[in-house]
């Protein structure tokens, strides 16, 4: 994709939004209709809501470097790049960052901004709890890893389910 939309000789960085996936938003419903324990307990795929406004490139925004062609980076930004250099700001519908966190500041206000759910992970769902599982499983005795938990149950969610969506 790429490659077709920018010439990349002279890209230092590429520079991809934030979208906010607060924690205190609740699990997505998927989560109480499976029988993966593996899945279920990764996060990437429990929390589906996210604010619905990305910041703005430079705000709270994240990039992937060439160091070969920066001089002076930043946590959101690079401050200087050799000349000739520069970053390519990646549009929103080509690839955002998810950021899963508590809300900024303590508390829970954030979770009162307008948000959406973003399923985003789901494509890579199954490849993802398949690779999980392995290394949990390669490590899982090595490092004295605890037994995963059973996946969540919501007391009649599927009965409460089926007059939701009614």
């Amino acid at each position: 994709w790429l490659s077709t939309k920018v010439n990349t000789d002279a890209t230092g960085s590429f520079s991809f939004q934030n979208a906010f996936f607060y924690l205190q938003w609740g699990d997505d419903n998927w989560v109480y209709t499976s029988d993966d324990p593996i899945a279920t307990s990764l996060l990437t795929l429990k929390k589906t809501r996210r604010k619905t406004k990305l910041h703005p490139h430079k705000q709270r925004s994240k990039y992937i470097c060439r160091p070969e062609f920066v001089v002076e980076t930043g946590n959101h930004f690079i401050w200087e790049f050799i000349p000739g250099h520069n970053t390519f700001n990646v549009p929103a519908e080509a690839a955002i960052l998810h950021h899963y966190r508590i809300c900024e500041f303590g508390g829970d206000d954030c979770i009162q901004t307008a948000s959406i759910v973003d399923k985003t992970t789901f494509k890579y769902r199954d490849r993802l709890a398949e690779a999980v599982g392995g290394l949990y499983e390669q490590y899982r005795k090595v490092c004295s890893l605890p037994d995963l938990p059973p996946p969540p149950r919501r007391e009649n969610f599927k009965l409460l389910n089926f007059f939701s969506n009614r």
